[in-house]
């Protein structure tokens, strides 16, 4: 594509370049020192064939490692290092690269930017395409610096290759969702949040497909890449798939680009009626309103995930309850019964402990988001008081994980015929997934707009207590620092109406706190 249509691409990229060189370089360099870092880790902490063996052994019988990681395929450093963080590698590159990409496309549109630029000599498709040669070479420059990084702690070169290929691929193809997304949906944040909601999706169920189902891995791109096997005989074909992918998906955008209006979606916002009706002239309705986009965005994932793991996992389960080494392992997690049980719960619960709170943290992050944005300003200089104008979103951000939660119990206890089994595990999770949201809204309250790293560092060390736990490294005690280690599909824990009822108080205690301290500090 060439002609009219591009011109200005050029001076667009120059300009992305001077406002985000900082930010890229960051995203690329901190990527290859986590890199750098877990491989120096395996080897102080793995000097030892045996010792990787041994740990290899362990993860092939704890489904948890084997759902968020993957297997080991060897026994090297790499390997055993490729197991624990190439995963994570190609998460982060998929996360910078669809923020990215929506930043400097829908985003510029809603801002008004678009239209200062559309004012000079720049064509239709210059700044997606801007964006994505920016997105695109950046992640190619990761691919080449996590190999040179590797390559230079004396990992084989083809191996290391493999590794940075992994992370760049996966930034390509959620470049190419994000591309499509940014032409279909009706804003910047229901891009974006679609976008990453459906990847993590489809990494989940490459996880799945890591604990029984190992034809699932072949149907979805995650898998593909995560079975490229660093360091272990390298599959280089499967980097074609994803390119390819990545190509369609890009050819798609465009195409879709030419079909829509600036500043409008594919699927457009809804025309109100003139006079709205009573109920809507609240808070709630408007933080419905502004967050509606992305809650379905995440309702339609949560339908697709349930109907996958309900109908598509019986195979799945069956072939959990046969393996002599996994029922040991649901045996140690306090379920020897009945493993099947155990393998929905692991599932139910990572989906419920991190996917649905990576929903509540984002939605209540719409408050700092309307007060950077002088939105919360503008509401607020009416009869609107500063405590209406959070509860609204608050209650979004409690309603909403209720449903997601709901909808997969269900859809799961319907393909697998036990309702009430299924939706036994998923509803407890959700006064953890509260605790969360309370802890949010209190780093909101308590520090304004720098409350959101805050609350983002709780949500890390969460996530970390859980790794930790899983291989050993945390006692109990310390994991009981969790909200989630009180629902935890193990043994661990008792997730009975006591524990719901004193996690929903833990909730209620720093969701006042936050919303006292709102309502004493300046706004802005």
């Amino acid at each position: 594509m060439a002609g009219p249509e591009m011109a200005g691409t050029g001076a667009l990229v120059r300009l992305i370049l001077r406002r985000d060189r900082i930010w890229l370089a960051l995203w690329v360099v901190l990527i290859a020192a986590f890199v750098y870092g877990t491989v120096s880790t395996i080897g102080t902490l793995m000097p030892t064939v045996e010792a990787r063996r041994e740990y290899a052994v362990q993860i092939a019988a704890n489904p948890a490692v084997l759902l968020i990681q993957g297997p080991a395929y060897d026994l090297s450093v790499g390997a055993i290092a490729a197991q624990q963080r190439a995963a994570a590698t190609m998460i982060f590159a998929a996360l910078g690269s669809v923020l990215f990409l929506v930043r400097h496309t829908r985003s510029d549109e809603q801002a008004g930017r678009r239209d200062l630029i559309g004012a000079a000599p720049v064509g239709r498709h210059a700044p997606l395409t801007a964006a994505l040669a920016v997105v695109l070479v950046a992640d190619a420059l990761l691919a080449v610096l996590i190999t040179a990084v590797l390559a230079g702690a004396g990992m084989p070169v083809a191996g290391s290759l493999a590794w940075g290929l992994i992370a760049a691929c996966g930034g390509w193809v959620a470049a190419g969702m994000a591309a499509v997304g940014v032409q279909v949906t009706p804003g910047a944040r229901p891009a974006g949040l679609g976008t990453l909601g459906l990847f993590f999706a489809l990494y989940l169920l490459r996880g799945v497909s890591d604990v029984a189902a190992p034809w699932l891995g072949w149907a979805v791109p995650t898998g593909w890449l995560l079975r490229a096997r660093p360091f272990a005989g390298e599959r280089w074909w499967v980097f074609v798939l994803a390119a390819a992918l990545a190509a369609v998906l890009v050819a798609l955008a465009y195409r879709l680009a030419g079909r829509r209006d600036v500043g409008a979606g594919l699927l457009p916002e809804r025309a109100g009626p003139i006079a709205a009706a009573g109920w809507l002239r609240t808070p709630l309705a408007l933080a419905w309103r502004t967050q509606r986009a992305t809650a379905v965005a995440w309702l339609v994932a949560a339908v697709l995930f349930g109907l996958a793991l309900g109908f598509g996992g019986r195979e799945a389960v069956e072939e959990f309850g046969g393996s002599t080494g996994l029922a040991a392992w649901a045996a140690r997690m306090g379920s020897a019964a009945d493993p099947a049980q155990v393998f929905y719960g692991l599932v139910i619960y990572v989906f419920g402990a991190y996917t649905v709170s990576l929903y509540t943290l984002l939605a209540v992050s719409r408050l700092w988001h309307e007060e950077a944005g002088g939105i919360a300003e503008t509401v607020l200089a009416g009869p609107t008081g500063r405590l209406r104008w959070a509860v609204g979103h608050l209650l979004v951000a409690l309603a909403v994980p209720a449903a997601l939660l709901t909808v997969v119990g269900l859809l799961c206890g319907l393909g697998s015929g036990d309702v009430g089994g299924l939706l036994a595990l998923t509803l407890p999770l959700l006064p953890a997934v509260w605790v969360l949201t309370g802890v949010t809204v209190a780093a909101y309250g308590l520090l304004g707009r720098a409350g959101a790293i805050a609350a983002w560092a709780v949500f890390g060390l969460v996530v970390a207590l859980e790794f930790g736990w899983e291989i050993g490294l945390v006692t109990d005690e310390a994991f009981r620092l969790s909200p989630f280690a009180h629902v935890h599909y193990s043994a661990l824990a008792d997730p009975g109406p006591a524990t719901a009822a004193a996690l929903t108080v833990v909730a209620g205690v720093f969701t006042a706190l936050g919303l006292t301290a709102l309502g004493r500090r300046d706004i802005g």
